[in-house]
This record gives C-alpha cells, sequence and structure tokens, in this order.
C-alpha cells in the first residue's frame, strides 16, 4: 500500500508541476488536475492509508501544485467520512464522478458563524459560511454549524436555492482555488446525509492530529523551492522532509499537544528556509512574477499563517522575540 502510494504521487507531483503555473495564473482551471488524481486511483488509495501515507502524499501533491493539493485535500476529507458512514456516494466520490467540497471553517467559535437545528428526520443550517473552496468545480458541499454543544456535518447539493455564493476580494494566493463564502439560508440536510456529529471536546482532539497532518503542506513547498538550489543542497533538503516525516510518524504512536505544535512550527521554519536560500540561490530572476519561486513562497507564507491553533500561533509570535 505505501510504495503503491508513493508511487501514484510522485508521478502526479511530476505532472501538477508542468502545469502548475498556469493554474496560479488562472490560464488553467485546476479541474483536470482533480480528474487527473482521480483517474489515477488516489482516492481509492488513501481512504485506506495510514495518517503518515496521507501525509507523504500531501507533501509530494502540495510540490506539485498548491492549488490542485488543496481542493483536492477538501474532496479527499469527504472521501473519508463517507466511507466512515458507510455512504452510498462514497463510490462517486472514489471515482471522480461527483465532486465534494466543505464549508465549516470558524466553528470552535464561541459563536460560531453557522448554526444548525436538529429535528427528527433532518438538520437546518443557518448562517454564513466563510470559506467554501471549488465554486463551480465542487457538486457537493459538506457544511457544518452549532448545535447546542454539539457541531455537526452534513452533505448538500451546491445548486441548492438557499446556498447563495459570496464572492471574496481577490485573494493573494491560490486565487485559483476559487473561494467564495456562502450564506446558508435555512438550509435542509437529510438526516441520513449527515456524516459527523462532534462535541469541543473531540474537535479539540482531532485539532491536535490536524495540526500535525498540515505540516505536510509545509514540507511540500520545501521540497519544491529545492528543485531550485544546487544538487547536494536539495539532497540535504530532501533528507530533512524526510527525517521530519519520521519525527510526525514516531507522534502518531503517542500524539502529543505540545509536540504537536512544535512538529508543524518546524516544518513552517523549513519552509522559510528553504525558500529563502532557493532565492540566493537562483539570484535576480527569482523576483519576476514570472518565476515558480514566486508562487512558491506565496503558498508557503500561506501554510505558514492559516489552520493555526492558538498554541501554534503563539508559537510563531514567540520565535519573532529575542532570547
Amino acid at each position: 500500500m505505501a510504495q503503491e502510494i508513493l508511487a501514484v504521487t510522485e508521478k502526479l507531483s511530476k505532472h501538477l508541476f508542468l502545469r502548475a503555473q498556469e493554474v496560479d495564473e488562472e490560464i488553467l482551471l485546476p479541474a483536470p488536475n482533480l480528474e487527473a488524481i482521480a483517474q489515477s486511483g488516489y482516492y481509492r488509495l488513501v481512504v485506506e492509508a495510514s495518517p503518515g501515507q496521507r501525509r507523504r502524499a500531501l507533501d509530494l501533491l502540495s510540490a506539485g501544485c498548491g492549488v490542485t493539493a488543496f481542493l483536492s485535500t477538501q474532496h479527499e476529507g469527504v472521501c473519508r467520512r463517507l466511507r466512515e458512514a458507510e455512504h452510498p456516494l462514497l463510490e462517486s466520490a472514489l471515482s471522480g464522478e461527483v465532486w465534494f467540497g466543505v464549508c465549516f471553517a470558524h466553528l470552535r467559535r464561541e459563536t460560531s458563524p453557522v448554526s444548525a437545528l436538529e429535528f427528527k428526520d433532518h438538520v437546518v443550517f443557518s448562517g454564513h459560511g466563510p470559506w467554501f473552496s471549488g465554486y463551480g468545480i465542487m457538486q457537493k458541499v459538506l457544511v457544518g454549524g452549532a448545535c447546542e454543544g454539539d457541531f455537526l456535518m452534513g452533505l448538500a447539493d451546491m445548486d441548492e436555492p438557499e446556498i447563495v455564493a459570496r464572492p471574496l476580494e481577490r485573494l493573494s494566493v491560490m486565487n485559483a482555488t476559487a473561494t467564495v463564502g456562502l450564506d446558508l439560508n435555512a438550509l435542509r440536510v437529510e438526516s441520513k446525509d449527515l456524516l459527523v456529529r462532534n462535541n469541543a471536546q473531540l474537535l479539540a482532539e482531532q485539532d491536535v492530529h490536524s495540526t500535525v497532518f498540515q505540516a505536510a503542506r509545509s514540507l511540500g513547498a520545501a521540497r519544491a523551492a529545492a528543485r531550485y538550489l544546487p544538487e547536494s543542497q536539495e539532497r540535504a533538503v530532501l533528507e530533512q522532509i524526510a527525517h521530519h516525516h519520521q519525527a510526525m510518524d514516531a507522534w502518531d504512536q503517542a500524539p502529543d499537544p505540545e509536540r504537536s505544535t512544535g512538529l508543524r512550527f518546524e516544518a513552517l521554519q523549513l519552509a522559510a528556509r528553504v525558500v529563502g536560500a532557493a532565492y540566493a540561490s537562483v539570484g535576480g530572476k527569482a523576483h519576476l512574477c514570472s518565476h515558480p519561486l514566486q508562487r512558491i513562497a506565496r503558498e508557503a507564507h500561506f501554510y505558514a499563517t492559516t489552520q493555526l491553533t492558538r498554541p501554534l500561533r503563539d508559537r510563531v509570535l514567540e520565535s519573532l522575540t529575542p532570547k
């Protein structure tokens, strides 16, 4: 399984890298890239994979094309939830016949931006989901809302009249993810389409694991930037990336919240160092808007400032204070 995922994803990564600039510049749409991922059998492999295998796959996809990797991860996450729920839409998701996005940002806020009102056979979601990526690509969305201390997530069709997209200002990075806000106006989701029921404690536990998982995106940015270093230095970076994956594998055996923050922070730092070294190695032409390092640097910065838990944000800010 591990070797098969690695072989498939390495091939995809090389393919995606050739198109990443045009996707970033919105000359090409990311949809064909997603279709190529599905046709490779990637989603069938990844839903059966270990956390370590999934992280290595995300690292490689991120090194190929950040936009595609970001959208793919949304779909992959829903695939795993469909599998856990033994939902009839699983096969359509694995094959790429139907694409799934997610919209449950900021559920952890004291007052969630989306409420969920549960009835006997359905749930009604109301409010504003501030982030939904893949508008115009994803046919279905997994929406989340707060319901009397629980957090519910259910599937809906994107063409439901109760879902209204709200455009955002143009993003500085990965604008091709087609990210919008979603107004949910009493959106009805049948109970059979509820995939997740969590409470605050379970969400906090998931955050710890997600913190480690998201480190793979930064490792992917480091891997992409290392392509512009001399060969010996690129090998050294790849060895550091492999070592970091091994450290995360060890963490899986004994998960620890404090160490999860450290692992993610170390990945952020590695990406920043490698991007900086790549700029120095390439020289002035790296500052041309057309150079891939411009895209890679923006993606690395994006990974360093999004999906941060409070401890990780504190760690980032503390690193600015001299000791």
